[in-house]
């Protein structure tokens, strides 16, 4: 329990202009409302990428809440990937790239199975959209890079590391040629947030071989600027991908396990 209100309160100098209002923390019980109030004020952008937080003892003062209980809302900020606390240097916010800020998630989706299954729907939706968008766009130069990376996902077939290295590589590759900025952008969450069932399924040699005859099909059908064909190509993958994790889930499921979750 914070015991702010027992003691004598600090003299809290007001903000000069421009300076953003960290405001007082009434319910100072909860670490959880500091930590609404600090991305209240990123939301609002009074707080940007790389700018320095004030020093605990002031931020503290400011909020009117204890340095213990501030430290825990900042921890919480820093396993989100909202702030860096540099030991010695201060606290600073993080460039809040959208793949570190769900990077934290991926625990809980290695833990949840229908979460795993929304991942793969909403992969699905992006990449069949991206292809089909990329037939239309792509570049000679960029059907050479594509070229590369089904060659060197040839050579790589028997390590299961580098083969999701590059099939990862393949995937970001298309969606660059649909020249949609934005697009990799939900590319870059879904990667991170897949990230495990990249794992689940590239253990297997028989997936990763297949996912090598699925890449050389997307591939054949964008050189031919086949939006249709693209988007056969990459369902199919992407249903390739989405058996063979359900078979890998099984395989790992305990006993007993399978009736309670259905």
């Amino acid at each position: 329990m914070i015991t702010d209100a027992r003691r004598p309160r600090q003299a809290v100098p007001e903000p000069s202009p421009g300076e953003p209002r960290f405001a007082v923390v009434v319910r100072s019980t909860l670490a959880e409302e500091i930590a609404a109030r600090l991305l209240d004020l990123i939301r609002a952008e009074q707080l940007r990428p790389g700018d320095k937080l004030p020093a605990e003892r002031d931020l503290a003062a400011q909020m009117r809440v204890s340095r213990p209980v501030l430290r825990e809302a900042l921890r919480a900020l820093a396993i989100m990937g909202v702030v860096e606390i540099r030991q010695g240097a201060g606290t600073y916010i993080t460039a809040l790239e959208p793949q570190r800020l769900v990077s934290h998630l991926q625990f809980v989706f290695s833990k949840d199975p229908v979460a795993l299954s929304q991942v793969l729907e909403t992969r699905r939706i992006l990449e069949v959209g991206n292809v089909r968008l990329a037939a239309g766009r792509i570049t000679p130069d960029e059907l050479e890079d594509l070229t590369d990376l089904v060659d060197r996902l040839r050579q790589h077939v028997g390590e299961a590391e580098r083969f999701a290295e590059l099939d990862i590589a393949f995937h970001d590759a298309v969606c660059e040629a649909t020249g949609n900025v934005l697009l990799a952008q939900f590319l870059a969450i879904i990667n991170t947030l897949g990230r495990v069932s990249r794992e689940r399924t590239g253990a297997s040699s028989g997936t990763r071989r297949q996912a090598l005859r699925d890449h050389e099909a997307i591939l054949a059908a964008l050189r031919a600027h086949d939006a249709a064909g693209a988007a056969a190509a990459m369902e199919a993958h992407l249903s390739h991908v989405e058996a063979a994790l359900a078979s890998a889930m099984a395989v790992a499921q305990p006993r007993g396990a399978g009736a309670a979750g259905r």
